[in-house]
């Protein structure tokens, strides 16, 4: 395949510049029209034209009135060159989201399949996700992932607009043809900043396995020579590899990847991972997948020997077969996240993966699991600032770096991160719901725009957060009207404690002083608690502590949950992440036991460090209402957070 080099060096000249160059010579060209019709200009200088006649002199010298005709030309000229002047100094530019320093980044569209019919929409597909997969092996370009360009599909858009609104410095199209046992793949690479055309080409090929990752090779390697880049051995070595020849394996792992949603509950997930493996033994992507299948399943259903043995069983196979690649450094990194619990060990094996695959947004989510559960919340926000930047238009990452952001006090930095997201998602609006509440320290002001957010999407877990709502406002009642009857659509039946309908169905009776009324219901949470309760008396899950607090509080008996919560905090000692997430729950049994002290040293607490407890949002609720004359929490409620 020979590359042809078509770019040229562009001239930097705005394209405002020249649109008002134009306008100015086609409103001075009237201008001009009629100064050439009534002067002339000679050796002596302007001289009015007279009609010529024989013997007569073809130039007149100025009148009087030809001065008056000069001046008002010339000050019809001035106006024109002011305005044009004025126009291209102050209009500002379309605002451009430059890729910040570093290797060039690269926007791969999603290719477009030449028919509907037959395969090639799926191949359209597979052979996208896998370019992308490709790129992002590389070291000297970066790759905008899969979720920021899926909403450019079909969309008719100038480049430099997706380019800017990516922060991309090249935009790859491509599409892809099936025919009988033929395949056609063709690519294009676009300069996001000018629309230059900087190369193309078309692959026709027999339809194989193999066939496919060579195209995507190739390609690789062609997108780094438009860009002047240099791949380095290592990256040469990875474009080298394919992960499968075996077409039939390839269909089936390609199915497996068109789930969405928590695989790790998915039977029929699993099913593929493993047909796709016996398909073909040496297809240590797919075996990686499952790995990641059988360890996060464990994380949640402990002690299954059999499962665990099987991840081991893969382990081994992948270390045989691909030892130190980024497969075998992803499974490694999986299992021992999620079955050995091992975070530092962990998060190790994701740093090596990364240096094999830097541009892969899957291994940054990982590590920002892992950041979570050593409590290194700094860093965690810079992870999700690096995948706000592989990832611009993905909503998780932009509300995750936000969250994070809030997370660690740095409320001013959340705001304007808020002020650069163009899109609209319901994490976005609602963190903009509660950084407003710094500003007006109005609860009712802040349900009453969270049941705005709320009519307009949907939120799986809604049914507590209008509840949240009520509570906020101060109408007990209606939040009790609103949970009656209602279950919850999320509850895992797995775990001992009560759902979150179940609990806050409790709140909402212990503001309105009747949690008597819900007996039967508090019995029955206390007898499922106790039940999961291990021989040497601690309960199975940690978090169970504080559940136990929590029915306890709303019992009455605060010295109780006081321990309960103590125990449980201890539990979670080794899960950081557990500790922060019921920082906001421990600081509120203070408030309701009317316990001054513990409630402001608490909430003080949380906000000197990274914690769940938004300091100007968590002392306006009720469950400090018995304290909020006390001198210290007046104090507390004059912070300027």
């Amino acid at each position: 395949m020979q590359v042809a080099d078509v770019s040229f060096p562009a001239l930097d000249i705005p394209e405002r510049a020249i649109r008002y160059v134009l306008l100015a010579a086609i409103v001075g060209f009237p201008v001009a029209l009629v100064f050439g019709w009534f002067f002339d200009i000679g050796v002596g200088g302007i001289r009015r034209t007279a009609p010529a006649a024989p013997g007569d002199d073809a130039f007149r010298p100025l009148q009087r009135s030809d001065y008056l005709i000069l001046a008002a030309l010339a000050a019809v000229a001035v106006i024109i060159v002011y305005n044009v002047v004025q126009n291209v100094a102050d209009e500002p530019a379309a605002p451009v989201r430059r890729a910040p320093d570093g290797p060039p980044m690269v926007a791969v569209l999603p290719f477009v399949a030449a028919s509907l019919a037959g395969d090639s929409e799926f191949f359209a597909t597979g052979v996208h996700d896998d370019l992308l997969t490709q790129l992002s092996k590389l070291q000297s370009i970066r790759v905008i992932s899969r979720t920021s360009v899926l909403g450019y599909k079909d969309v008719e858009r100038n480049m430099r607009e997706i380019g800017a609104e990516l922060g991309a410095d090249a935009i790859m199209e491509g599409g892809v043809q099936i025919a009988g046992e033929k395949i056609r793949i063709n690519a294009q690479l676009i300069d996001a900043h000018t629309d230059e055309h900087l190369w193309a080409e078309t692959y026709d090929r027999e339809l194989t396995a193999s066939n496919i990752f060579e195209v995507q090779s190739e390609i690789a390697r062609a997108i780094t020579s438009a860009l002047h880049a240099t791949l380095s051995d290592q990256d040469t070595g990875q474009l080298d590899e394919i992960p499968t020849d075996n077409l039939a394996a390839y269909r089936v792992y390609r199915q497996a990847l068109e789930f969405t949603g928590p695989t790790w509950r998915n039977a029929e997930y699993r099913a593929l991972l493993e047909e796709a493996v016996a398909l073909d033994p040496e297809f240590t992507r797919a075996w990686a997948l499952l790995v990641g299948h059988l360890a996060h399943a464990n994380f949640y259903n402990e002690n299954d020997p059999a499962e665990i043995a099987r991840a081991e069983e893969i382990l081994e196979v992948i270390n045989r077969l691909a030892p130190g690649s980024a497969d075998d450094l992803l499974a490694q990194a999986l299992y021992t996240y999620y079955v050995i619990r091992d975070f530092e060990q962990a998060r190790v094996l994701i740093d090596r993966a990364r240096q094999l695959m830097p541009s892969d947004i899957k291994l940054l989510e990982i590590k920002s699991w892992i950041q979570r559960r050593q409590g290194d919340l700094e860093g965690r926000v810079e992870t999700f600032r690096a995948m706000r930047e592989l990832d611009p238009r993905e909503a998780l990452w932009a509300a995750s770096l936000v969250g994070g952001l809030i997370t660690v006090h740095r409320y001013d930095e959340a705001q304007q991160e808020l002020d650069s997201i163009d899109f609209e998602d319901i994490y976005i609006l609602q963190m903009r719901n509660l950084l407003a509440v710094r500003e007006h320290r109005d609860l009712d002001r802040w349900a009453a725009r969270e049941l705005e957010i709320l009519d307009e999407f949907d939120h799986r877990k809604e049914l507590t957060l209008r509840h949240e709502t009520f509570i906020a406002r101060r109408d007990f009642a209606g939040a009790a009207e609103w949970l009656r009857g209602k279950t919850d659509p999320n509850y895992d039946d797995s775990l001992p404690f009560g759902t979150d309908v179940e609990m806050s169905t409790l709140e909402a009776a212990w503001f309105l002083g009747e949690v008597d009324k819900h007996a039967d219901l508090v019995q029955e949470l206390i007898e499922r608690m106790e039940a999961s309760r291990k021989p040497n008396g601690e309960f199975e899950y940690a978090g169970t502590n504080v559940h136990m607090a929590g029915v306890l509080a709303f019992m009455g008996r605060y010295d109780e949950a006081a321990r309960y919560m103590r125990r449980g905090i201890r539990a979670l000692s080794g899960d950081l992440a557990g500790v922060m997430s019921v920082a906001g729950i421990e600081c509120r049994l203070y408030g309701m036991a009317a316990d001054v002290e513990g409630a402001v040293e608490c909430i003080r607490r949380g906000a000197a460090g990274a914690s769940g407890v938004v300091p100007f949002y968590e002392v306006l609720l009720p469950h400090y209402d018995s304290i909020r004359d006390e001198p210290a929490f007046v104090e507390l409620l004059e912070e300027d957070w």
